[in-house]
């Protein structure tokens, strides 16, 4: 980990030749964030410095935004797990990058900035045929889906699948890859604009939430063969409904509590309701219909060796075309809070990326 996450900076003009982030002061609405400067200090011994060019926008963000996010260093801080550009500098003991080399990095806090810097072993090459935008996306989504699928879920093929939030930065990487293990997947999705383009994706059945309960539909016109695995960043009461389309041996892969979240700002009583009904999970069902429940946070599996296999194994199918990250909406990164905005109203297909020019 980085041992500057909790660095605070004061708000200034910057020039152009500055570098600069955009600090969470306080808790607060879309309008919250301030620009700041930030030196450009050197890399350590094992750390990459990057000249930013993108980054990535996660619904952890909003929910640090909102003082909601148990993770978040003390405020004020910089914000962002994710990051592409272009190499500076490295450390004496980088072996594998060098200034020039284009890259895509997870950096644990400070990702919404000009200027940062990533452990080695937290870097990637990015590959010729993606943009910053495009490798912005991939650190945190592509690797929760690959750790929900294969490290916890050991998927296989012919598989069930059942994707939350299919239209979603995390819903569309894991679709990709459940389909590349030769899964049969279903999503839900707020939209039927969503379900659509998750189709031409290669969905096999979507169900609008807003509109049908996904329970009763996908039993209704899926029939009664009964799920292997539930991708759910929802949370809250979602989870014993999503037991119920289980079989036995079957897995839930918890990796947010979305459910939470109501409005810019943060709701004391919706975000107590939500974690309340995700104590309610009876280790005696767990065992009497051999279901599992796994916990999922990939910010704190970064620390770990998996990771860097994680990654490896990601690069490989990048490279054979096998999966290919989907943007759908940019914004400068001044216009961070525009973008939070833009993820919580649940308007994207895809990732949501902020740009950066130097």
């Amino acid at each position: 980990m980085q041992s500057d996450i909790q660095q605070t900076f004061q708000p200034v003009q910057s020039s152009p030749q500055d570098a600069w982030a955009m600090q969470i002061p306080r808790s607060g609405g879309y309008e919250v964030f301030e620009r700041v400067k930030i030196p450009r200090r050197e890399p350590g011994a094992e750390e990459v410095a990057i000249d930013v060019k993108a980054c990535g926008v996660n619904f952890a963000d909003n929910l640090m935004r909102m003082g909601m996010y148990p993770e978040a260093p003390k405020m004020p801080f910089v914000p962002g797990y994710e990051v592409a550009g272009i190499v500076t500098a490295v450390g004496s003991k980088v072996t594998d990058f060098k200034p020039g080399d284009r890259v895509m990095a997870a950096t644990y806090f400070n990702g919404y900035a000009s200027f940062a810097v990533a452990e080695q072993d937290k870097t990637m090459p990015l590959p010729d045929h993606l943009s910053f935008e495009a490798g912005a996306s991939l650190m945190v989504n592509f690797m929760t889906a690959w750790v929900a699928l294969h490290e916890m879920s050991r998927v296989r093929k012919g598989d069930h699948v059942l994707i939350h939030g299919i239209a979603g930065g995390v819903g569309l990487a894991a679709l990709q890859i459940a389909k590349n293990a030769g899964c049969v997947v279903y999503g839900t999705a707020g939209s039927d604009d969503k379900l659509e383009y998750a189709k031409s994706k290669g969905l096999d059945y979507g169900v609008n939430y807003r509109k049908k309960n996904f329970v009763e539909d996908i039993r209704l016109n899926v029939g009664r063969r009964p799920l292997d695995i539930v991708l759910d960043p929802l949370g809250g009461d979602n989870i014993a409904k999503d037991r119920k389309l289980l079989k036995p041996t079957g897995r839930v892969i918890v990796y947010g509590m979305a459910n939470a979240v109501k409005g810019a700002k943060a709701n004391p009583i919706v975000s107590l309701l939500t974690g309340l009904k995700m104590f309610h999970i009876n280790l005696l069902s767990l065992f009497a219909q051999n279901h599992g429940v796994y916990g999922l946070n990939v910010l704190r599996m970064w620390p770990f060796p998996i990771m860097h296999e994680v990654g490896q194994a990601l690069l490989v199918e990048l490279a054979e075309g096998r999966l290919k990250p989907s943007v759908d909406k940019t914004f400068p990164l001044e216009q961070c809070g525009e973008a939070h905005r833009y993820l919580q109203d649940r308007r994207n297909i895809g990732k949501v990326v902020l740009t950066v020019d130097n």
